[in-house]
């Protein structure tokens, strides 16, 4: 069976469907008839939007002959644009009419785009395409490389704190001594030292403290207390901080045999700067405490209190903390209260070496038979720091 050929095919369907209102006509150079509403004519290729097969691309040489039933805007192969419309002569010369110049003669093959009066250049639309998907494409390529920069940042800033944490000994304490004496009328000596650690994180803080403080006088001692403590504080977040304390004391003079608080608080930064370091705490507890004449007394208790460090200076630091604990059982009428007040200055040029002021009051509200409530004690001691 022999096979129809293309332009038998164009005949069958032109012929199909000329009773549509589709005005262009292009009339190919084997005489094939096509119908429809001309897109455009750019780039050597002209689209028409046909009824039965949507747009339909031609090679444009092949085009004979090309009619519109409206106007558009013509580029010719000089450049020269003009506003017409494309119809055929009795002698069946193409012919631009109704244009600002009148009806111009135009050979089919001189015709380099058409395009409708009201839309752009198919040219440029095609450059802006092109242009809009290139810079798409730049745009995601530098979000990509902004993602990735970042991470890649992320990731050396978390090496190089992994590496300095590693590196860095989180390890700090001092060492404080001082003596006082005297002679003649009156016999005294007195020693006190107290030794510090300190390790601190980005994270968390741990102090521990051991306190020795001796006096005697005319052969008799008036001084023999020993402190000892140990605190942990662990950051929630860059304000607050869950905090566990435990604190020891046996103090001779006190007929205080042991006295023990262990404690856990939740804390809060008020003030977190170089400078100043501002911080509250509160919380529940233990006291226990055993007396030399055998009594023991046993509370759960609450704590409450506040620490402040500040560097008034390259050459002055101050430090005062307060420390409540009260009773569950009689707060008002049974409670223990802590306060330091002191500061220090270095008096080495590398500033390992400082001198240190310092006054301790504990006031307890119910102190042991021949014992005072208030119990002050003031030093001042040579300290050496290492980090």
């Amino acid at each position: 069976m022999r096979k129809p050929s293309l332009r038998t095919i164009f005949v069958l369907i032109s012929s199909t469907f000329t009773h549509f209102a589709l005005a262009d006509q292009v009339i190919l150079d084997d005489g094939s008839l096509l119908k429809g509403t001309v897109k455009e004519v750019a780039n050597g290729q002209l689209i028409i939007d046909t009824a039965f097969a949507s747009e339909v691309t031609i090679d444009y040489s092949r085009v004979k002959q090309l009619t519109t039933d409206k106007k558009y805007l013509i580029e010719l192969n000089s450049r020269d644009r003009i506003v017409g419309q494309l119809s055929v002569d009795s002698s069946g010369q193409t012919q631009l009419k109704d244009t600002a110049f009148g009806t111009v003669k135009v050979d089919p093959a001189n015709i380099k785009s058409v395009w409708a009066t009201d839309a752009a250049k198919p040219q440029v639309l095609a450059v802006q395409e092109e242009y809009k998907q290139e810079i798409a494409d730049i745009k995601s390529n530098n979000e990509k490389e902004v993602a990735d920069l970042k991470s890649s940042y992320d990731q050396a800033i978390a090496a190089i704190r992994d590496e300095r944490d590693r590196l860095r000994d989180p390890w700090s304490g001092s060492l404080a001594f001082g003596l006082a004496g005297a002679s003649g009328n009156t016999d005294r000596f007195g020693a006190n030292g107290r030794g510090e650690l300190h390790r601190e994180t980005d994270s968390e803080r741990m102090d521990l403290y051991l306190e020795i403080n001796f006096q005697k006088e005319d052969g008799a001692q008036t001084v023999n207390q020993k402190l000892a403590g140990v605190s942990l504080e662990r950051d929630i977040n860059e304000t607050w901080f869950a905090r566990g304390a435990a604190d020891f004391e046996i103090d001779k003079f006190e007929n205080l045999d042991l006295r023990a608080i262990t404690t856990a608080s939740l804390g809060r930064f008020f003030i977190r700067e170089d400078a100043l370091k501002f911080k509250g705490f509160a919380g529940l507890g233990y006291r226990f405490e055993s007396y030399t004449d055998g009594t023991t007394e046993k509370d759960p208790t609450g704590v409450l209190g506040y620490d402040v460090k500040y560097k008034l200076n390259s050459k002055l630091s101050l430090f005062h903390d307060l420390t409540y604990y009260p009773s569950f059982d009689s707060p008002s009428e049974n409670y223990l209260v802590v306060t330091n007040f002191g500061g220090e200055m270095p008096i080495t040029e590398k500033e390992d070496w400082k001198l240190r002021a310092g006054l301790r009051s504990k006031y307890n509200s119910q102190p042991s038979e021949d014992a005072e409530s208030t119990d002050t004690t003031y030093q001042m001691n040579l300290v050496y720091d290492w980090d």
